[in-house]
Parts: C-alpha cells; structure tokens; sequence
C-alpha cells in the first residue's frame, strides 16, 4: 500500500474563522508493514511493546497518531511512535499467519512532508520531534494511576465494559478492582512507594503487607534487583513478597495459639538455643524428669506450676518450665554423649522457610510456562526425562496425580480414578491440539514430576543432579532463582565437581588381536570373542547425581536445643 505525500504546506495558516494554526501535517492511515523506524528516531532501548500496550491495541486500535515522514523507497520512516508501530505490525503478523489478512488494521500517521531531505535542518528537526515525543512525556505517578483506577472501579460498569475500560488502561480487571487497597495506603507509604517508582500492582501488593515493620525496605531491595538485572517477571520481588505474606500469616497463627494457651495459665517465655548461667527457664526438649526420662508436655502443662510454652525456629509451638531447678527436672545435654553435627535448629528452620517459599512462587511461573508457546529447551529437557525415565518421574505418572496435572492448566479434574483421570486427559490433549500446542501436555507431566521430586520437606538438603538441571532450565526460561534454589544449585554443582576430580581417568583398551577365521559351527562356545566381547554399560545420566531423597531424614538436624552450653556443668 502506497500513499502519496502531502505537498509542503506553509508553516501557519489561519481557519475560516481566522484562528491562526500551524500545521502538523497531513493525517493518513497506513499499511503497518509501510511503516519503518526512522533513522532519527532517538529511542533505541526499552523499546519493544509490553503486553499490556499489545492488549491496548488488539482491543481498541492506534487511538494516537504516529508521527511519520516520507522516505524515497516509499515506506515511511517513524519519528514518534515506535512501540506503537511494532504493536501494530506484530498485531498485523499474527492476523497474517492465522489466515486473517482481512482483519489488519491501518495505523493512523501524522505525515511530516517538511521532514524531507537530509539537509542538517531537516536531520535536526526529526531529532526533535523524537526527543519531544520521549522527554516532555511526564509520566504519572504511580499514585495518580492508582486513583484513576479507583474510578474505573466505582463507575459501575459493567463486566465487559470493566474489561474494554482496563485494557485500553493498559490494566488488567483484578488490578482495578484491587486499586482501592493502594489509595488506602498511608500518606507517608504512598509517599515512599512513589518515591520508589513502584508501579500499581506493587502498591497493591504492598497493601497487603505494609503492616509488616520491614516490609517498606524489604521490598523497595526486591524492586531494585529487578531493576538492576533487567528482570522482567518482578522475580526478585515476587519472592519477597511471598516470604512477607508467610510472615503475615505466621504471625496471625501465632497470635491465635498465643490467645489460646495463655487462657489455659502458661506463660509465654522465649525460646532460646542456647542459655545464660543462671537462666531458670529451659524448654521441655531439654529436660528431663526426675525419672531421668523425657517430660511429656501434655502432663506437664497440667500439673506443673512452671508450665510454659514459646515459639520455635519455626514458628512452631513447643513447651517449658519457668524454674526447671525449683520443679525438679534435670538438664537433658548432660546426658548428651556428643554435640550431633550439621546445620543447627535455627538454620534447619530458616532454609525449610525459604524452601517453602520459593517453591509457591516458582509453581506460579511453571504453571505460565505450562500453558504458554514451548521453547526448544523444554522439548529437549521432556524428552530426556520421558526417555531416561528417572525413579521420581516414574512415581509421578500416576492416574492419582491428574488433579496436579489438571492445577497447571486451571482445569476442572474430578477426584482421582483410572477412568476420571483418562476421560480429563484426553480432553486436556484435544484442547492442546486444537490450540497446536500438542507437546505441553508432556512438558506439564514432567514439569509435576520435578516438582514432586522438590516437594518434601528439606529437598534443599538432597538436591540432586536432576534439581540443578530444573533450576538451571527455568532459569534459563526468565525465571528468578530465589537464595536458597541458588544455594541448591551450587552444592550439586560443587558436588558434581568434586567427583569429577575424584574419579580415576579411563584408561583406553588396548586393540585387540585379530582373531583367526571360525570354521563352519565354530565361536559357538564360551570362548567366542563375539560373545565375550560386549558393550560397557552406560554410566549414570547426565544430570542423575545418584542421589535420592531417602536420606532427608538423616540429614535432619534434631528440632531440639542442641547448641552448647555457657552454662557450667552441675555437680
């Protein structure tokens, strides 16, 4: 499609009314394929469209005019307007492969005929139409955005108007609807947040946590490791956040159990790894009766005067004795033949923490990379698992886990049976058939089957070879390893190295003698060379450290105070 140029019209002009007006141009609307990045234009980064500015303009279209001036091949070189331009011909080029030309649409341009020439006149005014276009734009604070999406939501629209109203927005309808939370945030938070430069749904989130003493600093650290490393998925914020809402919640618990056994007389004391000399409060874990054997907390609570309890490593609740000397019990580390080794309580609990963290945040993005378009890396990697077959992959494929199955594509599965979980699976593959993505079924199976694998509790302890190479993959795929997948990663790493080192080289085999020609029925015995000869068998996988998940328990540190004492030993 070719649009002749407008004549150079005169820089001012005046109406019919005699209104004086300078001229911008001449509006057409042109093929998006017409269109080319011109060479002045000044926005050479950040410049691909985001999905929301995509969704904008499958929705409504170009509603602003590109500002455009003619080249001498005629196409059309772009001043002002880039994004747009791309969102245009990448709308046009899905409507093309789908079979729907009929469906592109033409992008409203400003045609610049004065921008003509290569003169330095012409060159300097492109300059500045571009940089006019870029730098004068001021752009809304986040708090702005926040109110504006605040009367969105109280207009009363609705459903469908909800939508078309977000879209055109460049929001989503759960960002709307949620935008109250970040317009009742406190001035002074606003104020940080804006500050910040956290954008709506951040505020939003932030809303959810702001309670939390150190959440402001927590997450204003997350926003700028995003910005730092380019992250585009808010990975590192995505982690805070979840580990700030596990607080909010434990803290909840922790004040409802709090509530529930000071009504039955127990003091709350502090749970402590370690105790000054002196100290009359001890946990129960280490003590121990008269008898010389371990106090049960249940008849202890009942009938002990120093009965107490507090609030462990993992926020889990355990019991006490306000005066172990005066009520009787002795000290249990006495009895204690050796200090046991690895990671105390208080690391134990804090990596179970992070590991249970990371694990809901990175079940988010599996489930996106699930039901999105497949990258050559996830054929490759499915593939692998599906022929190698590894022991935990195998204890996945079960009809038992369609429902796991069924969570990563938002599917409706009934409860688990051998027919139920047939009749979900073909109708989940007739869809990914329909939608071409017929391999995501298989990528979603091994993807629950990794996450199975990482699912007990203390994984970290046993990553394996297969961990590292999940963790990589993903990695790989966008996704933001949080500190404790990055931990993982590098012990298999440091295991796998240290192994490498260790392991005698191969020493070639010496050629073998060429062996005489066989009569008619001969080699048929125990000393045929044919036979004797056969192929070494295959190592271990690439990937399969060998390591299984059998010996978490044995790489479990005891929950009890197992730390040294400052205390003297008693006579």
């Amino acid at each position: 499609m070719t649009t002749v140029a407008p004549e150079s019209t005169p820089e001012t002009t005046r109406t019919p009314e005699g209104l004086r007006y300078r001229s911008i141009g001449e509006l057409l609307y042109l093929h998006p394929f017409s269109l080319v990045l011109d060479e002045y234009n000044v926005r050479t980064e950040q410049a691909d469209p985001d999905q929301a500015l995509l969704d904008s303009v499958e929705e409504d279209g170009i509603e602003t005019a590109l500002l455009v001036r003619p080249l001498p091949d005629g196409k059309y070189g772009v001043v002002a307007g880039q994004r747009r331009m791309l969102s245009a011909q990448a709308l046009a080029q899905r409507c093309i492969d789908e079979g729907r030309t009929d469906d592109v649409e033409a992008v409203p341009c400003m045609v610049r005929a004065d921008l003509v020439g290569q003169s330095a006149e012409v060159i300097a005014a492109a300059v500045a139409k571009s940089l006019q276009e870029n730098l004068l734009r001021r752009a809304m604070t986040s708090t702005d955005v926040a109110r504006a999406a605040e009367q969105l939501d109280l207009l009363g629209l609705s459903d469908a108007e909800l939508k078309k109203a977000a879209v055109t927005a460049g929001l989503t309808v759960e960002q709307v609807k949620s935008a109250h939370r970040a317009t009742s945030l406190p001035d002074e938070v606003k104020k940080k947040a804006a500050q910040y430069e956290f954008d709506l749904e951040e505020q939003i989130a932030l809303a959810e946590v702001a309670d939390l003493p150190d959440a402001m600093d927590e997450l204003k650290r997350a926003h700028k490791e995003d910005a730092k490393s380019g992250s585009t998925d808010k990975g590192n914020w995505k982690h805070a956040m979840q580990r700030l809402l596990k607080e909010k919640e434990e803290i909840a618990a922790q004040e409802a159990l709090r509530a529930e056994w000071a009504g039955k007389s127990l003091k709350e004391v502090r749970y402590r790894s370690w105790y000054e000399p002196g100290s009359q409060d001890r946990m129960l874990s280490d003590l121990l009766g008269p008898d010389g054997k371990p106090i049960d907390p249940e008849q202890h609570s009942a009938e002990c005067p120093g009965k107490a309890f507090a609030f462990n490593w993992s926020d889990e609740l355990v019991f006490g004795c306000t005066d172990w000397r005066a009520n009787g019990h002795k000290r249990a580390d006495l009895a204690r033949s050796s200090k046991p080794e690895g990671p105390g309580p208080a690391e134990v609990a804090k990596k179970n923490k992070d590991e249970e963290n990371a694990r809901v945040v990175r079940g988010k993005f599996v489930k996106q990379l699930v039901q999105a378009k497949l990258s050559d890396a996830a054929v490759v990697l499915a593939m692998q698992v599906v022929t190698e077959m590894p022991s935990w992959y195998a204890d996945a494929v079960s009809p038992g886990n369609a429902e796991l199955l069924a969570a990563l594509f938002d599917e409706p599965c009934a409860a688990a049976s051998y027919k139920r979980a047939r009749g979900f699976l073909n109708a989940l593959n007739a869809r990914l058939r329909r939608n071409r993505r017929n391999f995501n079924a298989v990528f979603a199976q091994v993807a629950m089957g990794f996450e199975l694998h990482m699912s007990r509790k203390k994984h970290w302890a046993v990553a394996d070879g297969w961990t590292a190479d999940w963790l990589r993959f993903l990695k790989a795929e966008g996704y933001t390893l949080s500190a404790i997948e990055k931990e993982m990663v590098a012990a298999v790493e440091k295991k796998e190295k240290a192994e490498a080192k260790a392991a005698p080289a191969r020493k070639p085999k010496p050629p073998r003698a060429k062996q005489p020609e066989q009569q008619d029925g001969a080699g048929q015995g125990e000393d045929d060379p044919a036979q004797q000869d056969q192929p070494d068998v295959p190592e271990t996988a690439p990937g399969d450290s060998g390591t299984d998940t059998q010996g978490a328990e044995e790489a479990e540190s005891p929950e009890g105070n197992q730390a040294e004492e400052s205390e003297p030993e008693e006579a």
